[in-house]
């Protein structure tokens, strides 16, 4: 195995749309917010297809809808989003940011959200 690796970006893939909890949260997915509907980027080419095929990436982070903060299962690899974490763009749910511990030895990533009052919540080891 190579490095693991990690993704960020802001407009989340079609790959989310197709695991999204619909009414609720469920249990192969962690998360406290699904107050909208994935809104994804129109085009891919194909990046989805070359992510799962890297054994090194492990998560896919977005941001962009500002009322979800879920993970959930896609194929080999965990798709995640960040929550609404600042005071411009839209929505008035309570503020977080979706905090990762990347450790080396034993090697893990764990993720969760933190919120602007300090209370945390969500947990879960993406990658052990």
């Amino acid at each position: 195995m190579g490095v693991p690796e990690v993704v960020f970006w802001h407009i989340p893939s079609k790959a989310y749309k197709k695991v999204a909890p619909r009414l609720r949260i469920h249990k192969a997915c962690v998360g406290s917010m699904n107050k909208e509907k994935v809104a994804a980027q129109e085009a891919e080419l194909g990046i989805m297809d070359m992510l799962v095929k890297r054994s090194s990436v492990k998560a896919v982070f977005a941001g962009h809808n500002h009322g979800l903060d879920w993970c959930c299962p896609y194929k080999k690899l965990w798709l995640c989003y960040a929550r609404h974490t600042g005071y411009g763009g839209y929505g008035n749910w309570p503020r977080g940011a979706r905090i990762l511990e990347i450790n080396d030895h034993p090697f893990y990533i764990k993720s969760w959200i933190k919120m602007e009052d300090g209370d945390e919540h969500s947990q879960i080891i993406l990658c052990p």
